[in-house]
């Protein structure tokens, strides 16, 4: 009896020092995924958009004001401030070599008069966790929204939501002959009042991505008459929570999205991003009330 509990504390002390070697703890566990704590989300919250960069992630935080600030962890240490000219909202990077893609506030349609500021994808170099030279992507318009950049290990595609077309959708990018970034074709667009968030590269044919699209019921259906006959003129929805989505482009034509079941459950679950083909990180708020960043690794 005395070797037996002997083995099991042995053995108990072992996988947590394992655990905690990796910087992470167990908290939930089925026959598809093991989700772990990370040094983020045990020391802060208000954590989202992460994304590998060396040997750790860039996310964007809350601070005090309300304003979400770039950030790197090395998922052992206290976590690093990323100094970046805005005083407004940094976030949702993508990084390629030196190269770093974020969105960032910057001065829309009359701001002297509305203080109205659109989201603009910029790029700039990172070096020594400082943003320089950062500028503006040459599709930005004015009066509309770009953000959420993902860029892919080639360095040659990137997605990107924007909402050009009047509805949120996945655009991508293809890199051109003089280092430019040109429009390729729309991937997924949604219907009115529904968004579109962080998306993330797989592979060039595979695309994950966040979505309330299809979550939400119908709140109220607006007619209008013609020919003396009633037509719906417009749908209106309640907003769901956003689930983890994925696309294949197959024979040249992305596929209908799909929700990656695995990763979801009936809160928000923000952002998925790969290490390997079976380890990552999810951004979900399912755990402590707050959206925050974990560890996981697929059993498949």
């Amino acid at each position: 009896m005395k070797y037996w509990l002997v083995c099991v504390l042995f053995f108990s002390i072992c996988t947590f020092s394992t655990l905690k070697a990796q910087g992470k703890s167990l908290i939930f566990e089925n026959d598809s995924i093991a989700i772990y704590d990370t040094y983020i989300s045990l020391n802060s919250k208000e954590n989202i958009s992460p994304t590998i960069y060396k040997n750790g992630i860039l996310y964007a935080s809350e601070n005090k004001l309300g304003f979400y600030k770039l950030y790197f962890s090395d998922l052992e240490n206290d976590s690093q401030k990323i100094k970046v000219n805005s005083k407004f909202h940094a976030g949702k990077v993508s990084v390629y070599k030196n190269e770093i893609y974020f969105t960032k506030s910057i001065k829309g349609l009359k701001p002297a008069i509305s203080n109205v500021y659109d989201l603009a994808i910029f790029k700039g170099t990172l070096v020594n966790n400082k943003i320089s030279k950062d500028k503006p992507l040459s599709i930005y318009k004015k009066g509309f929204m770009y953000a959420h950049p993902a860029i892919s290990k080639t360095g040659e595609q990137m997605v990107i939501i924007t909402n050009e077309k009047g509805f949120y959708h996945l655009l991508e990018l293809k890199r051109d002959s003089n280092n430019e970034w040109q429009r390729s074709e729309v991937i997924f667009i949604t219907q009115t009042g529904f968004n579109i968030i962080n998306p993330t590269i797989y592979d060039e044919n595979t695309i994950y991505f966040s979505s309330n699209a299809h979550q939400a019921k119908v709140r109220e259906v607006e007619y209008t008459i013609e020919n003396e006959k009633p037509v719906i003129s417009n749908v209106i929805y309640e907003e769901g929570v956003f689930n983890i989505y994925k696309t294949n482009r197959v024979n040249g034509k992305w596929t209908l999205p799909q929700k990656v079941t695995v990763f979801n459950s009936k809160f928000d679950d923000l952002s998925v991003i790969f290490k390997t083909e079976r380890t990552g990180f999810l951004n979900t708020f399912r755990y402590d009330n707050t959206d925050n960043i974990y560890y996981f690794e697929l059993k498949y």
